[in-house]
């Protein structure tokens, strides 16, 4: 694990976070209240108020405002998490990424509106919690549905100034635990991504007062399925059975998440790992030995690869990170897997 997110795992150690003075205003109260309002209506526990016949979505401009220079919002919650200067430095270096990403990923459309921010807020604690890509029609579902009542709350009569305070450490509060995923994903680092999932849930209770299961819910509720983060393209098997079809050379790849400003994709890094398979038998650079294949799972007995099962798909063969007796035919291509595609017959 890098030093830089050393100041990040202390936080997590804590019971609760501690949030800059700004998030004591009234204006995080009225969101508290104003989500919670929202949630209730998500569950049927109160009828949302009747719209009039003609009513259409409120435009985004409801809940807009004009940024205020000078703002310091963030770098006051870098200062609650951190203890020394250069931890305090690298917290705000990360937490700028929220903002960042929430530029590339919804272009411009929801700048500088509170229910855009607090959409994104959710999105992010959706990704880290389920491992799921919302649909991009359950988020735009959750933005509308934020807006209309941010606009008819006291939220809106806000100043510029707490708006942009509000903004910005959501922005941040969102992007925190998403870069330590995304991490933790690429580095096949369960530890991680248990750390990003807890301080996510964490922001969730003093931001919004829910809990990550209310949260998730909200988004849940806009509408469409979410799809895997990291899941790869499957093709079916092109053997049935035996060794038949699986002669030829394999070169190993080693699948990572990366996140490209708009979705998450599973991206293949080389890793020198190869190996020949003729009949039933396969050669290594260290020594090889035989191979017993059936249906859907190859198995590797004596040589450098003794041991390993891995699954077939198509003309690849994929083991899993650090489970290479275990293939688990059928499942997605996970961040730290090994694919070994056929390079020849």
């Amino acid at each position: 694990m890098r030093p830089r997110h050393a100041a990040l795992l202390a936080l997590l150690a804590m019971p609760c976070i501690a949030l800059p003075a700004q998030a004591q205003r009234s204006s995080y109260q009225m969101m508290q209240d104003t989500n919670r309002m929202l949630m209730n209506r998500v569950n049927g526990k109160m009828a949302p108020s009747k719209p009039a016949a003609s009513a259409v979505p409120a435009s985004p401009a409801a809940t807009r405002f004009t940024p205020v220079a000078g703002d310091d919002s963030v770098k006051q919650l870098a200062d609650s998490l951190g203890n020394t200067p250069e931890e305090r430095g690298q917290i705000l270096q990360l937490a700028g990424a929220g903002k960042e990403i929430f530029a590339q990923k919804y272009k411009g459309k929801w700048d500088n509106t509170l229910a855009g921010a607090m959409t994104f807020f959710v999105v992010a604690a959706y990704i880290v919690d389920t491992e799921q890509q919302p649909s991009a029609e359950a988020e735009n579902a959750l933005f509308n549905s934020l807006n209309a009542m941010l606009a008819q709350s006291d939220i809106v009569r806000a100043s510029n100034a707490e708006k942009t305070g509000l903004y910005n450490v959501l922005l941040a509060s969102a992007g925190l635990p998403l870069v330590i995923y995304v991490e933790g994903k690429e580095k096949n680092n369960a530890g991680l991504v248990e750390q990003s999932k807890v301080m996510a849930a964490g922001f969730g209770r003093k931001l919004f007062n829910m809990e990550m299961r209310e949260l998730t819910g909200m988004l849940g509720a806009g509408g469409g399925a979410g799809t895997p983060v990291a899941s790869a393209p499957t093709t079916q098997a092109t053997a049935s059975g035996g060794a038949t079809g699986l002669d030829g050379r394999y070169d190993c790849q080693m699948a990572a998440l990366q996140f490209d400003g708009v979705s998450y994709v599973t991206q293949y890094r080389p890793t020198g790992m190869w190996f020949t398979i003729k009949g039933g038998t396969y050669s290594a650079q260290s020594g090889g030995g035989r191979i017993e294949a059936g249906g859907d799972v190859v198995g590797f007995h004596s040589g450098t690869y003794d041991g390993w099962r891995g699954a077939r798909r198509g003309e690849a063969i994929v083991f899993r990170k650090n489970d290479y007796g275990n293939p688990r035919p059928g499942e997605s291509i996970k961040s730290g897997d090994f694919r070994c595609g056929r390079r020849s017959g």
